[in-house]
Parts: structure tokens; sequence; C-alpha cells
């Protein structure tokens, strides 16, 4: 739906005049706005939501903006949990392909690194990310001063792929520069992700020192405490690391039990994820492991 329309159903279902919308205009600019023949000023639009106690979020959840990404990151979910469905996993077989042999934007990139990371594992029409590739977004994410949305989910799906002196310095440049800074933008959501899956890692290779390093610098992030995902995944990385380095069978138990919430809230998908994370890194204590193993879902 393009905006005109989604005030339009708005407006209607909430029982509103189009007189009522915008009390200090002429009705006929509101009127223009919504049938789409005139354009809608920011201000002007910031004056329609509060008349009709719109939320911006519940506005633009449904505009027509990111259709094409929509539709990616729910073709991406539905083969992750469904991996021999082969009618879907043409569809993004075929997406991969079309945008493996153009020059990418910052999105298409993305997602490109997005599907090598995660399905590289399950099929072999998907190739590994190359070192040159993984230079490229190394670089690209590095060189810039301001970060966007997809420069985030970037870093998350190759972080376990970068060496340790890589893995601080990104971490250096997203978290402990510029802090404070009156002119740094809200913190996105993606880039927390990036600290999860570096603690992931340190901890597979064995660098505890650094993975608690990590989680303390992790505890530090979202102050307002609204991602609640992000602190239960910190907080499950915490019990595991405590059960390698202290060796109390409680930090175990804790792990289980969340495996068991994960089931009983239906999500046995990540349940089954977290088992095979715990084995794999249990496993790779006594014996050298390969963290490519490590399987990051990430299609933001």
């Amino acid at each position: 739906m393009e905006m005109h329309e989604i005030l339009r159903f708005f407006r209607k279902k909430l029982g509103f005049t189009q007189k009522e919308i915008l009390p200090d205009l002429d009705p006929s600019v509101y009127s223009r706005i919504e049938s789409g023949k005139q354009e809608l000023k920011i201000n002007d639009l910031k004056t329609i939501l509060n008349s009709m106690s719109l939320s911006p979020k519940e506005v633009f959840s449904i505009t027509s903006l990111d259709e094409e990404q929509r539709k990616f990151k729910k073709l991406f979910y539905f083969c992750v949990q469904n991996l021999d469905d082969q009618i879907q996993k043409k569809c993004l077989i075929n997406y991969y392909h079309k945008i493996s042999s153009k020059n990418k934007n910052l999105r298409e990139l993305s997602n490109y690194i997005a599907v090598k990371s995660y399905f590289v594992h399950f099929w072999d029409e998907i190739d590994e990310i190359t070192p040159e590739e993984l230079d490229y977004t190394y670089s690209l994410v590095m060189n810039k001063n301001y970060h966007q949305h997809y420069d985030f989910v970037l870093i998350r799906n190759t972080i376990r792929l970068l060496d340790k002196g890589r893995t601080d310095l990104i971490i250096s440049k997203f978290f402990l520069t510029n802090q404070g800074q009156p002119d740094k933008p809200a913190v996105n959501d993606s880039v927390y992700y990036i600290l999860i899956n570096a603690i992931s890692t340190r901890i597979y290779e064995k660098d505890y020192d650094e993975a608690r390093r990590y989680i303390q610098l992790a505890k530090r992030q979202d102050k307002e405490r609204k991602n609640l995902n992000y602190r239960i995944n910190l907080k499950y990385l915490e019990n595991l690391l405590d059960y390698i380095t202290v060796g109390d069978y409680q930090y175990m138990e804790r792990i289980q039990e969340y495996i068991h919430i994960l089931k009983d809230i239906g999500d046995s998908f990540t349940a089954e994820q977290i088992k095979t994370e715990v084995k794999e890194v249990l496993n790779n204590i006594t014996e050298d492991g390969d963290k490519n193993k490590l399987i990051v879902i990430s299609a933001n």
C-alpha cells in the first residue's frame, strides 16, 4: 500500500472525517493528500499521525517502501526452518544467483552474505564466503564514518570468520568510540548481535578471557532494557562460559531450562539450534574444531 492509501485506510477504520485530520488547513489539502494528488510533507504527516493517535511504526509497517526486503526475509526464514522444501529453496537460490552476478547495493550485499553464511552448511548450490568477499565487507564497514542497518547485518554474518585483531577493531569502532556524542544516532538493535556472535566465536575458539571481556561490554548495551531476546541470548552465553570455566553444573541446568522454555513456547527450532551449539562447543574443548560450524541466522 502507498502512504496515501494507508492514511485513508486508517482514517476510515478509526471513524475520522477528512476535516478532523488537518484542522488548521483547508480540508481540500488533506483530501488531495489522501487521493495521492498532493505531496505529503513531514510536518503534515506528523500532524496526521497525532490526529489519529497512530504510531509511526504501525503506519510504516504496512507501506510498500520495504516490500522487496520483506519478501526476502520471509523466504529466507521459511527456508531456514524448511530446508527440504524444494520449491522455496529454488526461489531463494534463484535470488542468490541473480544478485551474485551484479553490482550489489548495500542491502543486496547484506542479503547475499546472509544466504552464504547460513545455507552453505546445508545446500551444495551455495558457496562459502570467499577471503576476497570477507576483506571487501570488512573494509567497506571500517572505512565508513556513519553506519547503516545493513552494515551491522553484514558484520553480524561475517564476524565469526574474522581474526581476533579485526574483530577487536570492529567492536572498538561500534561500541567504544564516539560514545555519548550528541549527534550520534540511536543504536540499531542489529548492532548488539555483533557482540553475541563474537562471544560465541571466542568461546568456540577457547579464548575464554576475551569472551568474558565481550560479555561485560555486551552487558553495557541496551541500557533501556528493551531488547529481551538480546539479553536472553547474552545470559545463555554467559551460562555456557561459566559452565566451561567454573565447572558448576548449575550453569548447564540453566541452559537446559532455557531449552525447555523454548520448546514449551513452541520454538523448537531455536531449542535445537542451542542444543547443537552447546554440543559443538563442548566437543571442541578436547579437540580442534571448525568455527565455520557455528551457524548464525541473520537476514534483517
